[in-house]
């Protein structure tokens, strides 16, 4: 396709539903959308009002008009019938309404027909993969570009609707077909929709980076209106006025990855253009790399990927100027999968394909557990690199630095069991004992030790670590008083206070602890899958076997109520899961519990679990009473193998 695109061969799909037949799901705001958004296509945009399919299911009945409703007949019908039969060159899909994740990370819409018990809904993802397929005939609507003004939370948290399947058959995929996917808010966001506006905060501001667009302007323009409209968001964000965050995904292929980073339209002409080719691997490269992932998989002692994996496959994104993949996740389980990904895609840097920084990310953080393994994955990286003509590779950034922490040891005296032998270290990079009781102590006596230790610390520590019995679980260490000048103050509000039970973890439940770990380091604390919530329903004698069944969940946020709560703590730790969150007490707000996730996190967006511990102390500031189990089998003292 080239020159300026021609209105009369744009088609479009616009759907605004308010009124859903699911109680309490009312949403004032998108029909109203929807209709300006086909204004808008209709008016400065060009395209003849034949073309653009509306269809509403409003609240206020004026507005339907003569549109039809947007139940799942009618979006089949026009999406996977009328509109495929028509002779275009581009496709626009607007939709606004509700939206939920699946575990996939795809996007459902449901329809203004759903039902509680049959959420029948539009999968985004699976429609575009059909639109991008030989299902639609010859050469016809080689662009589309999709607009959804809806949540992205996950469905899992809506557990009471039976959204189903809704996959079409695809065919084959066409290359030449290019897509572009315009979020309002990205994975596990809501979108706000202003009531007293009646408008989504997203489309509102959309639409005012649209105002007297040509359509050809507009989708020679797309990267750059997305990144305004991303810009407008930062803004409203750091002045409290919004939460969500917009994203943008070109070219999802059938995997839900990004091929082609964010090279939309050629930046010298203006026409939609193919992307240039990007410098892959050669044989030599493959040959010598393959080996080199083998040896490195045999050197791990626990799980399939080193630690840091998903970081390095996240920097080379980053480093190459690329679009990052959504979903938080790897593309694979294997390293030698996950270089064919990588090798795959383009970034906008044309001079090195991205295995090479992931390569050398992972050599860098390899260098004190693997230091030989390292230097020949530096030495390959700059061999290939040689051959190839590639361009220097940055330095990756290195881990975070860990803070002093001081690690608090507690045994029952088998003769007093009210009695416990106590002992102190302070952890910076190696742990060093500052106390140990020559007696068993009270917990009153080791309450005025750690008072007197963490005052004489010659490095402060951030965080304080109580490893203790199954039977101690219940003791409030997050409450115990310590001194701030003429007064006290609670352990939990002044340090990182998190509780462990290595000890309940030996024989077979130590095996899951040590590799849902390392599956942690590897895939980052963002993964869709490490959180799994629990509730009362879920606690029962499987609960264990479900637990570690998999590599995944490596934390639990427990919504369970206390009588349940030793059982699924005993499930957690005989699972192997080495991360839980639960209540010490009554959290409520005008009597109504205040969910874990929000406690942790007034805005909706996913949370890398991997700060929990300094999560927990906010929430405890604000008077939230929450304990977190934080067991690293890595961080032991007198036991200090660490994993890789």
């Amino acid at each position: 396709m080239n020159g300026p695109l021609d209105p009369e061969r744009v088609f479009a799909l616009v759907v605004g539903i308010e009124s859903y037949r699911i109680p309490g799901w009312s949403l004032p705001g998108p029909a109203r959308d929807a209709d300006r958004f086909a204004d808008w296509l209709c008016g400065p945009a060009g395209v003849p009002e034949a073309q653009v399919r509306v269809l509403l299911s409003p609240l206020d009945q004026s507005l339907a008009q003569s549109r039809p409703p947007a139940t799942a007949e009618n979006v089949h019908r026009v999406l996977y019938e009328e509109l495929p039969q028509c002779d275009g060159d581009l496709l626009w899909i607007y939709w606004a309404g509700h939206g939920f994740i699946n575990d996939s990370c795809q996007l459902l819409l449901p329809y203004a027909d759903a039902t509680t018990d049959r959420t029948r809904h539009l999968n985004l993802q699976a429609a575009l993969h059909w639109w991008r397929s030989s299902r639609i005939p010859g050469r016809r609507f080689h662009r589309v570009v999709a607009v959804g003004d809806t949540c992205r939370i996950e469905a899992k948290r809506a557990k009471k609707y039976g959204f189903g399947t809704d996959k079409p058959d695809a065919g084959e995929l066409n290359i030449d077909r290019r897509q572009f996917v315009l979020f309002a808010a990205q994975l596990g966001q809501a979108a706000k929709n202003q009531a007293e506006r009646q408008a989504g905060q997203f489309t509102h501001t959309f639409l005012k980076h649209l105002a007297g667009q040509t359509v050809s302007k507009t989708v020679e323009g797309l990267v750059g209106i997305a990144q305004a409209v991303q810009a407008d968001f930062a803004e409203m964000r750091k002045n409290g006025e919004a939460w969500q965050e917009p994203q943008f995904v070109i070219d999802q292929g059938f995997d839900e990855s990004t091929l082609f980073g964010d090279r939309w339209t050629n930046d010298t002409t203006g026409a939609l253009s193919e992307p240039a080719g990007a410098q892959v691997l050669d044989q030599d490269a493959w040959t010598e790399l393959g080996q080199l992932l083998t040896e490195l998989g045999e050197l791990l002692t626990v799980g399939t990927l080193p630690a840091y994996t998903y970081d390095a496959y996240r920097w080379a994104f980053e480093v190459t100027g690329c679009a990052i993949p959504p979903g938080d996740a790897l593309p694979a389980e294997r390293l030698l999968d996950i270089v064919r990904d990588l090798d795959s895609r383009q970034g906008r840097r044309l001079d090195f394909p991205l295995t090479l920084p992931f390569v050398c990310h992972l050599a860098a953080r390899a260098k004190g557990s693997n230091p030989t393994w390292a230097a020949e994955a530096e030495a390959w990286v700059d061999r290939t690199r040689d051959r190839l003509g590639a361009a220097p590779i940055p330095p990756p950034p290195g881990p975070t630095a860990e803070r002093p922490t001081l690690h608090v040891r507690l045994m029952p005296d088998p003769d007093d069991d009210s009695k416990y032998w106590s002992h102190m270290w302070l952890y910076r990079r190696e742990f060093e004992s500052v106390w140990e009781s020559s007696q068993p102590l009270d917990l009153k006596t080791v309450q005025d030790e750690l008072a007197q230790q963490l005052a004489a610390c010659s490095h402060t520590p951030t965080r304080v670590e109580f490893h203790v019995p199954w039977t101690l679980l219940d003791e409030p260490f997050e409450s115990w008083p310590v001194p701030v000048r003429d007064k006290t103050a609670e352990l939990g509000c002044r340090f990182e206070v998190v509780l462990r039970c290595p000890d309940e973890r030996q024989g077979i439940a130590e095996i899951p602890w040590k590799v849902k770990w390392a599956w942690l380091k590897a895939q980052g604390g963002q993964h869709p899958k490490a959180v799994r919530e629990l509730f009362d329903s879920d606690v029962s004698d499987d609960l264990s076997d479900s637990l570690q069944e998999t590599e995944p969940p490596v934390a639990v946020l427990a919504e369970v109520t206390e009588p349940l709560i030793k059982r699924m703590l005993d499930a957690v730790l005989d699972g192997g899961v080495p991360i839980a969150i639960w209540r010490r007490q009554a959290d409520s707000q005008d009597g109504m519990a205040v969910p874990i996730r929000t406690a942790l996190a007034e805005d909706p967006a996913p949370f890398d679990i991997q700060t929990l511990p300094a999560r927990l102390r906010t929430a405890r500031i604000k008077r939230r009473p929450l304990v977190l189990m934080w067991d690293d089998p890595g961080r032991i003292p007198e036991r200090q193998t660490l994993i890789s």
